[in-house]
Parts: structure tokens; sequence; C-alpha cells
């Protein structure tokens, strides 16, 4: 990662350099933006927009064809819970460190450079402070997925073209975080506040279009999430942040969801869109137990009924056990860890994702989530539950605008939403053959009396809302230890010993790091506290659950 950009000082002449690159890959009307080629470029509003729209595109790369397949699909998807991948090399708990070098590289090499220029550039630049605002959103946004998967991070210097990057702690990087997140807020509290239809970036956002009024409501949930994250292991800072973020304007309805329009890029795409007509991601048995028992209107938008016709041969289809063939048309998940490879060849007998949605010919339509409004009220009835100051409703009222949100977002009928919140059916057995799990849990939707249920029920709406968000799903389930899904059914990584209740909780760095600044690496290993060495078992410092019994 060092020598990214050779030397601070040049950053602006870099990022000149840097402009040129983006504009030439990112658009066809480069002669536009320079149509003088004897004179450097100057970087002004056509430019900065090119960086952004590169940081954004750069930035997804864990969702899109980019790195998808590396980071959510072989890690996230299947340790958060929402599906099984088929694959026992990653079910049992092993992973691919080449994998988190692609995926480290992809934000620090791809995303940061970019961002840090627009920072660096709009920083001190009274014409340009809201674009300055929203490049520290963004960053804040990506880099607390990376910490919230390694850990300790570089923060302060990454992009800066130092010599050497240092890496921050996790608690240190976060209160950077929240720093960035408070100096954006207030630059664009301002803004709205004498101009609501203020724009930064234009259609070189493509998230917003360049609405500083979105990027407020996103910026204060984003510092929500963080300040939750923290909850457990630093309370008092958690509730200033959290009643920080929900004074001021946060997500509300589904037409504030944060997504990232991949039909403006010339490559790449949705990767989920490119993964699932491999058939290689599927619904798991703890998303069976939970949208079959809550009778989840959900269930069809996020995954496809079982066709076993369509992958198997008739005298194939014979061969399979009668438990198996009677899944066909239906919705099914499998468990998660299984023993055998031979037992990804059942894949066919469980619910893909839904072909509808996620399908090659979306790949370059479909756009990546970011975000979901829904996640805020989850977030805010989770601040309530712990007395915090959220904006003055019950927690029953957030948990249940949180649901409602949802569903309006994938389409449901108010009707069936009501129908849902009232419901009182709990979690079923799902039918994971060779398995048969009981049911995941025995809380309804409807809103509890008890302050125990009432936490899980919070968590595991918010859980089944934020899919297919799997790296903050992951996040949130080794925080929480919730919603309450299937332990892996066998392990062959030997730092992760299920019959203790291990789990994975975190990735080593990456071998990158390792190779170009390994003094900083073992800073970094140091950073994460109590002699704990670089391996997946070791909680990060939000967590403050026990890593096994």
């Amino acid at each position: 990662m060092k020598k990214q950009i050779v030397n601070s000082f040049l950053v602006k002449l870099l990022c000149v350099v840097a402009v040129i690159v983006v504009l030439q890959s990112c658009t066809d009307k480069f002669e536009d933006y320079n149509t003088d080629k004897s004179v450097l470029m100057s970087v002004g509003t056509k430019e900065l927009a090119g960086l952004m729209s590169n940081s954004q595109m750069s930035g997804m790369n864990w969702m899109s064809t980019d790195n998808y397949n590396r980071i959510s699909r072989t890690i996230t998807n299947h340790l958060c819970g929402y599906m099984n991948i088929l694959d026992v090399f990653y079910e049992q708990n092993q992973l691919q460190t080449g994998y988190h070098k692609s995926g480290f590289e992809g934000m620090y090499s791809g995303a940061i450079p970019s961002l840090q220029c627009i920072i660096d550039i709009t920083k001190d630049n009274s014409t340009y402070q809201n674009e300055y605002a929203i490049a520290l959103v963004w960053k804040v946004n990506l880099l607390h997925q990376v910490s919230d998967l390694f850990g300790p991070i570089p923060y302060s210097k990454a992009g800066s073209g130092e010599e050497t990057i240092p890496y921050e702690s996790q608690k240190d990087a976060y209160y950077l975080m929240f720093d960035d997140l408070k100096r954006a807020i207030d630059i664009m509290k301002a803004t709205v506040a004498s101009n609501a239809s203020a724009n930064a970036f234009g259609v070189g956002d493509m998230v917003y279009n360049g609405s500083v009024k979105q990027w407020l409501k996103f910026a204060n949930s984003l510092r929500l999430r963080l300040a939750m994250r923290i909850s457990n292991i630093d309370p008092a800072k958690a509730k200033t942040e959290a009643e920080a973020a929900a004074s001021g304007s946060t997500m509300e309805a589904s037409t504030d969801d944060a997504f990232v329009d991949v039909s403006k890029w010339n490559t790449m795409g949705n990767g989920l869109a490119r993964v699932n007509p491999w058939y290689s991601s599927i619904m798991s048995a703890s998303m069976e137990s939970y949208l079959k028992g809550y009778q989840d209107p959900r269930m069809e938008k996020y995954f496809s009924p079982v066709n076993e016709a369509a992958f198997y041969s008739t005298a194939n289809l014979a061969l399979l056990p009668a438990e198996l063939r009677a899944n066909d048309g239906g919705f099914h998940g499998m468990a998660n860890g299984f023993k055998t490879s031979t037992e990804a060849t059942t894949g066919y007998c469980y619910s893909c994702l839904n072909t509808t949605r996620w399908c090659a010919a979306h790949i370059m339509t479909e756009p990546i989530p970011v975000m979901y409004a829904a996640e805020t009220y989850f977030l805010k009835a989770e601040g309530a539950w712990k007395g915090w100051n959220m904006g003055g409703e019950t927690v029953q009222s957030y948990y249940e605008k949180g649901i409602t949100v949802s569903m309006g977002q994938w389409g449901v009928a108010s009707s069936a939403v009501q129908t849902y919140i009232n419901g009182t059916s709990t979690p079923v057995a799902p039918n994971d053959y060779g398995y048969y799990h009981a049911a995941a849990s025995k809380i309804p939707v409807k809103f509890a009396s008890s302050q125990s249920d009432q936490y899980e029920q919070i968590i595991t709406q918010k859980w089944l809302a934020n899919f297919p968000l799997s790296v903050e799903a992951f996040a949130d389930y080794r925080r929480t230890r919730l919603p309450k899904i299937y332990p892996k059914a066998s392990s062959a990584n030997a730092n992760i010993d299920i019959s203790r209740g291990m789990i994975i909780t975190r990735l080593p760095f990456s071998t990158g790091e390792y190779s170009t600044q390994p003094a900083e690496v073992a800073k970094a290993v140091k950073l994460l506290g109590n002699g704990a060495a670089d391996l997946e078992n070791v909680p990060l410092w939000w967590d403050v659950n026990k890593n096994g019994n």
C-alpha cells in the first residue's frame, strides 16, 4: 500500500494525473474535460466528479464483479448466516488469504487514492466544502467496513503517499471516523439549512446524484450505525454519538436507500448478479427457519423456489433421496458447514437467490446496495431499548417502522405488512437434509413484553431487513451474537474449534501488507491487544463476546 502516491508534497499534481487516468477509464467524453492538451489540466467541478465516481466504483469492489466472490461470497455471506455457498473449503471455516489481499487492496489501492485527492483539494477550499464533506462520509463508509473485518487499519494516513502508512487501533480509527462524520455533518447541515437543493458532484455521484440533503441523512444514519457498533465496549461514547446522530435528519423512507448505480459503469457490475447464475449461493437453513416460520413475504423476493428438473437429468433425479426430491417447487435452505464435498452436489435441491433480480442480464443494471433506511429504525429501536434519546418514539414504534420500511422497499403490500407485524408464529425447523436442526429461535415478530425478547426481535428483524448486505450482517452478528443462527456443522480450520462454540471473528492482515510494510503490520498485530496473534479467532475491540467456552 505504501508509495501509492509517491510524495505528499506532490499530492495536488498527482491528483491531476489521477483525474486524467480516472476520466479516461470512466467516461467516453474525456475531451470535454481537457480540450487543450498542451496545458496541464486544473482540478475543478467536473474533475472532482470524476474522482468521486471512481472512488464509488472502486469502493464497491466487495459487492461488484471485482471482488464479490473473494470477500462477500466466500467470507461474509455464509459467516453471517444468510447463505450456504456450496463450497466445502469455505463452509468449513477455511480462509483464502490471497482473497483478503485482493479485498484490502481493492479499497486502499482502488478507492482511497481518488478519495484522498478530493479531500486534499477541497479541505481548505470554500467553494467545495460540500464535496469535502461527502468525501469524508464516503471514506468512513468504506474504511469502517475494512476495520470491521481486520481490526486495526490505516486511516489518518491512508492515501497520503508517505513512505510507510501506520495503522491505528480500531478504537482510534473509530474515534477518527466519528470526528470526520461530525465535521461532514456540520458542513452539510449548514448548507441544507440555507439551500435544501444544494448539489455536489452532480451525476458524478452515483449514489445520490449529488444531493447534499440525502448525503446528510446517510451520514447521520452511518454515525448511528458506528455508535451502536461500539455500544458494548464504549457505552458513553456510543450514547453521545448515537444521540447526536438521531437528533439530525436520518434515512427514513426507502427513497433514502443508498444504492450505487452500476448502469453508469463501463466495466464490472453487480457481483451478486454475476455469481447467482453459477448456483454458488443458496438459502441457508437459518434463513429458512426464520422466513418460513414468520411467513415472511420477502422470502420470494430474496430467493427462488427449487427447480430440480432444470439441473438434474431424470435419471439423476431418481437417485436423490425422496426428502430432497420433495423440495422441488418450495423454498428450502441448506445447513452451513456441511461435512463432505459430495453434499454440494445436492445444492440444486435448495433455493438459490432470486433469479429474476440477480441474473446475468442484470449485471450492469441491478444497483448495488450500500445502506437501507430500514436499518436506521432498528438502530433507533436498539438505542431506545438502551434508554438513549432517539427522538422521542417508543422502542416498539421504531421496531415496527423498520419492518414497514423494509417491506415497502421490497414491494410488499401494506395489508401484508400489518399482518406480519402482528404475527405470533415462530421460526420453524428447516428441512436441512441430514442435519435436521430444531427451530432457530422461539421469538415471534409481534413485539414482546420481555425486554430480552425485544432485543432479540430488534436484531433479528434488522438481520432480515439488511439482506443481502452480508458485511454489515456479519459485523452485527459478532457484536450481538444474534440472531440465533445455526452453528457450522463442521470446521477444518484448526483455529476455529466449533466444539467450543468458536466462530471466525476477523480476517488476518493482508499478505501484501506483510510484504510491503512488515514492521507496520507487526505493530498492528500488537494493537489487537491482550497479546493476540494475527489469527481469525481473535475478537475485535468492539466485540466483547468470548470466542468459545
